[in-house]
């Protein structure tokens, strides 16, 4: 499982080196009221806090149909330890979303090692999402259809971010004059509960990772530290939600999207669970039929969301 985890988070290492314009024609079909027709503009290295590390960027991805558009911030995975916007999921979900008509933010985030333990990599999402807002004129985005989504140790970022955007937790301090506001998220393979990492021996390589992500914060909060670091505390405030979970996936099992889903109903929450059989973790990262499928139900949810 240990190598397996790591050999994961090396391929996110690789860049997908996208053109800075992308023939939407070139991408594989994925429904049947998506002709391809327009073309992306991709604008890179913009920074979302005035001032900030590197690590505080994204590109965007235009459409290039006119007016105001959807929008999706998207997160990328790595285990709160590796990776970047250039990674083979959200290199493969970005240009596709924005052939489809939303603009989306891919970022990066500060990562362990570089100032990003909890929370600081989440503050780091919720100042990106309060810059898509406070620019949304200027960038012809729909202020009330913005979505949040991302991939492993994003969509657990993403759900963060989302279920937190209203209430006292976690502000934007970069924007903290910003009404954050976020219509539904979408997660890959999401670590919903922290706490059921507790229940793994000491020695493991996931637990010394979430340890060394949480150091800080369970200093802090020594009680309910791994709890209230995970988006199955926040559910008052949780916004409608679509997880994906692979049915093999060794290492965010699929017993973790079950019960967040039940929690999210008990809290009478909307939530649809995709179970896409026969694949581990990080099954967006290859090309495959479930890929291309999740792909479909992403766009056909965000699209259901928008008629909301």
């Amino acid at each position: 499982m240990e190598n397996h985890l790591k050999s994961h988070c090396c391929r996110f290492l690789v860049s997908a080196g996208l053109m800075l314009l992308v023939p939407a024609q070139i991408f594989a079909a994925v429904g049947k009221a998506t002709a391809f027709k327009n073309f992306v503009r991709i604008k890179r290295d913009i920074p979302y806090v005035s001032g900030g590390t590197p690590e505080q960027t994204g590109d965007l991805y235009l459409p290039r149909s006119l007016g105001d558009h959807p929008a999706v911030l998207l997160i990328h995975g790595g285990g709160w330890k590796w990776g970047s916007r250039s990674d083979p999921a959200v290199s493969y979900i970005a240009p596709r979303l924005a052939a489809n008509g939303y603009e989306v933010f891919s970022i990066n985030y500060r990562l362990i090692g570089s100032g990003g333990q909890f929370p600081n990599d989440l503050i780091d999402c919720k100042n990106a999402l309060a810059w898509m807002l406070l620019h949304a004129q200027r960038l012809h985005i729909k202020r009330n259809d913005i979505f949040v989504a991302g991939c492993s140790a994003g969509a657990h970022l993403a759900l963060m971010t989302a279920y937190t955007a209203v209430g006292k937790y976690f502000p934007s301090s970069a924007y903290p004059q910003v009404h954050l506001r976020v219509k539904a998220a979408i997660g890959f393979y999401t670590p919903t509960n922290l706490m059921l990492i507790g229940g793994l021996s000491p020695r493991s390589w996931a637990y010394k990772l979430v340890h060394a992500y949480l150091k800080k914060w369970l200093t802090l909060h020594p009680i309910n530290g791994l709890l209230s670091a995970s988006p199955i505390y926040y559910l008052k405030h949780a916004v409608p939600t679509l997880l994906f979970q692979g049915s093999r996936d060794l290492l965010v099992p699929p017993i973790e999207a079950s019960i967040m889903v039940a929690a999210m109903k008990n809290a009478h929450k909307p939530v649809k669970l995709v179970m896409v059989k026969g694949v581990g973790h990080a099954f967006m990262d290859s090309p495959s039929p479930q890929r291309r499928q999740s792909l479909k139900q992403m766009l056909a949810y965000l699209q259901s969301c928008q008629k909301r």
